[in-house]
């Protein structure tokens, strides 16, 4: 059964005290991770515990790997757009690999970190199937953007698409709500790697374009998009990224265009109090908690020339913030 999205005042909250650096919880995970021997153990014990508690629950992490990159490096070539130059923030170490999205083991790892981050948004579910926790996830998502859809949908891009399980999960919502005109959806991210699994998992082709570039410069047209997504990234990028990425969407939506932004709820009482231990293994896999969460999105949309910005609690972790052009 889908959460029934919760209204809220579209309001920055506070960083958690585990985030902010100022408050004595987070500067002393901030001195923990800046052990370099300390933070490398930490990303290890970050990926061992992930890896054990998806294959605990049903994920075939290590196999479903070695099946996506056997299928995908014959695709590297094809997806990758030699002008695109991955800017800095982006070579970050972040997901517990040294190479950030950058690299085959990300890519091939990417769907079933999805699958297990659903399913960490209900623990309390144990015989939850990591298939219903997506569908369940991602149904919550597009009902807090329904109400915001004021005309059809007939072109829509995802930002940062990674692997393409959001992108082809929006393009079964778009096709399910019986708009006249067949919508087009279309991915970009700016890991090749990335791009190459998610060819893989559009083997009908579904999605009409898989775009590899800078989501803050993606040289696309402008005004051409009705739907614009960006699912759980902004809490990837540092502040300016994030504003920057906001100011090209505003010029590739049409007037009267949707952006939703799907990430983790500032106001959440769970991301709020996390555990110290839990807190430190997240920071040490997320470079730009920080700036994430001391960032008024809002603020940011209001100045990128969004309004009528809304936010829905979607499930007990993550909100969406939706406005219109």
């Amino acid at each position: 059964m889908v959460q029934a999205p919760s209204s809220a005042p579209a309001v920055q909250a506070p960083p958690p005290n585990w985030v902010e650096s100022r408050h004595p919880l987070g500067w002393a995970i901030d001195r923990l991770l800046a052990v370099e021997p300390l933070r490398q153990l930490l990303f290890q014990q970050a990926r061992g515990l992930i890896i054990r508690t998806a294959e605990g629950r049903g994920i075939a992490w290590r196999e479903r790997r070695e099946q996506l990159r056997a299928a995908a490096e014959p695709l590297m070539a094809a997806v990758t757009d030699a002008a695109t130059q991955a800017p800095a923030y982006y070579r970050a170490r972040f997901h517990a690999y040294d190479q950030g999205n950058l690299c085959w083991e990300a890519a091939c790892e990417a769907e079933q970190a999805t699958d297990s981050m659903a399913l960490r948004v209900w623990p309390k579910e144990p015989d939850l199937a990591p298939q219903v926790a997506q569908t369940r996830l991602r149904s919550a998502i597009f009902a807090a953007i329904e109400p915001s859809l004021s005309a059809p949908v007939a072109r829509a891009l995802d930002m940062g698409c990674s692997v393409g399980v959001g992108t082809l999960a929006l393009l079964d919502w778009l096709e399910g709500r019986g708009d006249a005109q067949a919508p087009t959806v279309e991915g970009l991210d700016l890991s090749p790697q990335m791009l190459a699994v998610a060819r893989v998992r559009d083997p009908q082709g579904r999605i009409a374009a898989w775009h590899h570039a800078a989501a803050e410069a993606t040289g696309l047209e402008g005004g051409a998009y009705d739907l614009i997504t960006l699912q759980f990234v902004c809490h990837e990028l540092p502040a300016p990224a994030t504003r920057a990425v906001l100011r090209e969407a505003a010029r590739l939506l049409r007037p009267g265009g949707v952006i939703a932004l799907v990430d983790q709820d500032p106001d959440s009482e769970v991301i709020r109090r996390l555990p110290a231990p839990i807190a430190t293994l997240l920071k040490s896999t997320e470079p730009y908690l920080e700036d994430y969460f001391s960032l008024d999105l809002p603020a940011a949309l209001a100045e990128a020339g969004f309004g009528d910005v809304r936010r829905e609690a979607c499930d007990p972790r993550h909100r969406v913030l939706v406005a219109r052009r």
